[in-house]
């Protein structure tokens, strides 16, 4: 009985001199973060993606999604964009993927045939910022196949010095309201306006994560194919949205 008081002081010491420890636990209560996936330190740049989470309360209709980096970034607005796709039919087939012709190997996510995106940040062409903090789903219809947007990211956060970025989805804007489960990749890139680093989450070759919604579980799933190796410092610049260089789209 006299160690309960000692026992108590030390988790007490512990809990507030390692504040940073409880984002990297795999949490299941409402209101926490469950994490999806831990990604190696492999950037060009020192906030290259460390951990991808999901808010896990799936009772609200609505999916937000946290990256953490390894180092703060300088300014999160610019310096990064945050892409979440998902694979809402979890057919590889369908929406963008691998064997999607014209788009750079930079701009796919793993294995997944991805019908929607999340995307953190702002695109660049010519020198205008342009698609700031949209949704987008994957239009086959179109004259050639590509994201059109279907709506705004809610749950911004996007600090100055701050080692995560944020951002939210309705499960309506995913068309998910009957689907247990949604296959998931997201891609950081890093520094857009200087040295450009691709960093895929989970890993090249890795494959993807699977939410399941009604079960509040994840489960990362092994890529079944051989993937794109691009990840690391490149000398072209890709755009998240079409997946052409930007150079190619200001002409």
């Amino acid at each position: 009985m006299k160690r309960t008081p000692l026992i108590l002081a030390v988790l007490l010491i512990l809990t507030a001199l390692l504040p940073g420890c409880r984002e990297r636990i795999v949490y299941t209560g409402l209101g926490d973060w469950l994490l999806l996936t831990d990604d190696p330190d492999d950037g060009a740049v020192g906030y290259n993606a460390h951990y991808l989470y999901v808010d896990a309360d799936f009772s609200d209709d609505a999916l937000e999604f946290k990256v953490q980096t390894y180092a703060p970034i300088p300014d999160a607005s610019r310096d990064v964009q945050f892409a979440v796709y998902f694979d809402t039919d979890r057919d590889a087939t369908t929406g963008l993927s691998t064997s999607t012709p014209g788009w750079g190997a930079e701009a796919v996510p793993n294995d997944i045939g991805a019908d929607y995106m999340m995307f953190v940040g702002s695109d660049t062409a010519d020198g205008s910022i342009i698609n700031e903090n949209l949704v987008f789903a994957w239009d086959a219809t179109l004259a050639t196949p590509g994201w059109s947007e279907v709506g705004q990211v809610g749950s911004l956060y996007q600090a100055t010095d701050a080692d995560s970025v944020k951002g939210s989805v309705t499960e309506a804007l995913l068309g998910i309201g009957t689907t247990p489960q949604i296959d998931v990749v997201a891609i950081l890139l890093c520094d857009p306006d200087g040295e450009v680093y691709y960093d895929h989450i989970p890993d090249l070759n890795e494959g993807h994560v699977t939410i399941d919604l009604d079960n509040g579980s994840v489960v990362q799933t092994a890529s079944q194919s051989a993937g794109v190796a691009v990840d690391g410092g490149s000398v072209r610049r890709v755009s998240l949205i079409t997946g052409k260089r930007l150079i190619e789209e200001a002409r």
